[in-house]
């Protein structure tokens, strides 16, 4: 065998190790991020006297109703993993889908997903959903509702846009409706990516829906002074 063919077939070997041993490295490798992320907090209980006619709500504020829109298996991760966080207040939660009928009944939490993305590839599989997470303390689920369905524009540019406009929609009701309850908080995520590689334990499902989970769990531990 010549010379140049023994360089290139040494060569070969070489690249063969140094791939096979990033493919390793990438098929144990696991972790969560996204492209853009952020949260809006607002509120509080406002101080306010009778004579104005303010009121207070939700009907019971140790329930939580809990509504997640997004497709499946997403939804059924992401309930799970906000069941538990709000179980970690002491408070109880209530999955809903005719959430209409709970309006300012308890505090009421929504994720919004409607984009989703999946991609198994030979050495990970990964996964990712952009989303809001709306938090109510007063229950308001109507400005909510009737925000997402008026169409909120779902985009890289925009969905920290949208997050504010369902913020601002539960103020301005709770405001009309004098409920001195005004606490309302988003969180959104553009391409929040679950990554796992096969030879890694973890589910990026899981992994997804607990990235969100930990947000709520944040809303609820600023709001425990609520009255």
């Amino acid at each position: 065998m010549g010379l140049v063919k023994r360089i290139f077939l040494v060569l070969g070997i070489v690249a063969l190790i140094v791939l096979s041993i990033v493919g390793v490295a990438l098929a144990r490798d696991s972790y969560v991020l996204s492209a853009l992320s952020g949260a809006s907090q607002s509120g509080g209980t406002l101080i306010t006297y009778k004579d104005y006619n303010w009121t207070f709500a939700p009907e019971n504020p140790n329930v939580v109703y809990v509504a997640v829109w997004a497709p499946d298996p997403y939804r059924d991760y992401i309930e799970k993993a906000l069941v538990e966080v709000i179980g970690k207040h002491s408070l109880t939660p209530v999955i809903v889908d005719d959430v209409q009928n709970y309006d300012l009944k308890g505090r009421f939490v929504l994720f919004y997903g409607p984009v989703v993305e999946e991609n198994d590839g030979l050495i990970y599989n990964e996964i990712s959903i952009s989303g809001i997470l709306y938090y109510s303390y007063a229950g308001d689920v109507e400005s909510a509702v009737e925000t997402i369905n008026r169409g909120l524009a779902f985009s890289e540019a925009e969905i920290d846009k949208s997050a504010e406009t369902l913020r601002e929609a539960c103020i301005e009701r709770l405001l009309e409706l004098r409920i001195a309850n005004q606490t309302c908080d988003v969180a959104y995520w553009w391409h929040l990516k679950g990554k796992v590689g096969k030879l890694a334990e973890g589910d990026p499902y899981e992994m997804v829906a607990s990235e969100i989970a930990s947000q709520l769990d944040q809303f609820l531990r600023i709001d425990s002074d609520e009255p």
